[in-house]
């Protein structure tokens, strides 16, 4: 047990090391994503479509990793992964040979969401493997290092992008993928270091189920997934267009990605402390804040008058996005038997990407015919729907839970 224990610190820590660097690389192909197809000369409605698709192809292939895992047992996930990394760095490389056409560049971002972004749900999916196994990884410092990497990433990249250009993002991601694949080849697999039995329910159960067979057999599940979608939308239009708020008073791109970074530090705390905060706070209650302040953040965004009313909204991060994150990784991993877990969580982070894509999609098209405001006050209604569809479908959840116990 105490070998265990001792090797659960330093699985924690190196886990923890990999996420950052999946964050920092996920941040230079998503995060100034239109920051980048503008200076390549796309128009508002151009990038719109580029992101969707992109964000669109990251969210469907995520749930289907698992019957890739299913059919291929021996590859595990970590290796998966570090496969995944060599046409991501490929996919880079081409940037800089491209010529500034859709018929080029919505292949490539497809690519990028297959190899690259479609990997969201694994990451999280390697440390669940570790506690569910029974080895006491700390998966809140995990995902909360992941934010560390993304809001150093936005720090360091907004300067550099108003200094060197928007390519100097690819070159960033090449080096953060190539470091990616070296820290998951050398991280140890569960089943090597002495994992918990499993139960006799784990292992009477074959494959994931079929996507529609899963869905129909977790209806509270996918009513959660439907309202982060919603969630989602809003949560989008304030990531890939905070460039364009900001712009309102005079602010450029070393302000977006201050925005950004503190925001994601900020996450770091709810996230790293996760555990010790839903034995005060139970972790229902805690997706019901979640739900509450994703409303509140961009309605705040939308009312602000100058710099100082964007950062505040930026720090309802903690509260909305950070909390949610860890929540609903959790819930996820309760409200799905053991072997729809890989799929689930893959379900969990598409609806996101599904959320994303939608909210890029129309936000480009609004911003090519209205302003920023009116997109921001449509982000603030459809949000409001969100936030009261995941109260619902949560107390749904508990109130069935104590039904069946």
């Amino acid at each position: 047990m105490k070998d265990i224990t001792q090797n659960s610190k330093k699985i924690s820590v190196h886990y923890a090391a990999a996420f950052f660097i999946y964050f920092a690389a996920f941040c230079m192909v998503r995060s100034f994503i239109s920051v980048y197809l503008l200076d390549r000369g796309f128009n508002y409605t151009q990038v719109g479509i580029i992101t969707a698709v992109h964000m669109f192809i990251s969210a469907a292939v995520q749930p289907e990793f698992s019957k890739i895992l299913d059919r291929f047992p021996k590859l595990g996930l970590h290796r998966f992964i570090t496969i995944c990394c060599v046409p991501a760095i490929a996919c880079s490389l081409i940037t800089f040979v491209l010529p500034s056409r859709m018929i080029f560049f919505i292949p490539l971002y497809v690519l990028f969401g297959l190899f690259e972004i479609g990997l969201q749900s694994l990451m999280v999916s390697v440390g669940m493997e570790y506690v569910n196994a029974g080895i006491p990884v700390n998966l809140g410092l995990g995902r909360g290092m992941g934010s560390v990497g993304y809001a150093a990433a936005n720090l360091l990249l907004g300067f550099l992008i108003v200094k060197f250009g928007s390519s100097v993002s690819h070159i960033l991601n090449i080096v953060l993928m190539v470091l990616l694949a070296i820290l998951l080849i050398t991280l140890p697999e569960p089943g090597l270091i002495g994992a918990a039995e499993q139960s006799e329910e784990e292992k009477d159960e074959g494959p994931s189920d079929k996507m529609l067979t899963f869905l129909r057999g977790n209806h509270i599940f996918a009513l959660f997934t439907l309202a982060e979608i919603l969630l989602f939308f809003a949560h989008s239009i304030l990531n890939t267009y905070l460039p364009n708020v900001a712009a309102q008073f005079g602010l450029g791109a070393d302000f977006t990605g201050a925005a950004n970074s503190l925001a994601a530090f900020l996450e770091l705390i709810p996230m790293m402390f996760y555990t010790k905060i839903s034995k005060k706070i139970p972790p229902m209650t805690l997706l019901y804040i979640s739900a509450v302040f994703f409303s509140i953040k961009i309605l705040t965004t939308t009312l602000a008058k100058n710099a100082a009313g964007i950062l505040l909204s930026e720090t309802m991060q903690i509260a909305a996005y950070a909390v949610f994150s860890m929540a609903s990784i959790y819930f996820t991993n309760q409200a799905v038997r053991p072997h729809n877990r890989v799929m689930a969580q893959g379900v969990l982070i598409g609806a996101g990407e599904i959320g994303f894509t939608i909210g890029s999609l129309i936000g480009g098209v609004v911003l090519d015919h209205y302003n920023i405001r009116f997109l921001l006050w449509m982000g603030v209604c459809v949000s409001v729907i969100g936030s009261a569809l995941m109260i619902f479908a949560v107390t749904k959840f508990k109130r069935d839970k104590v039904v069946s116990q």
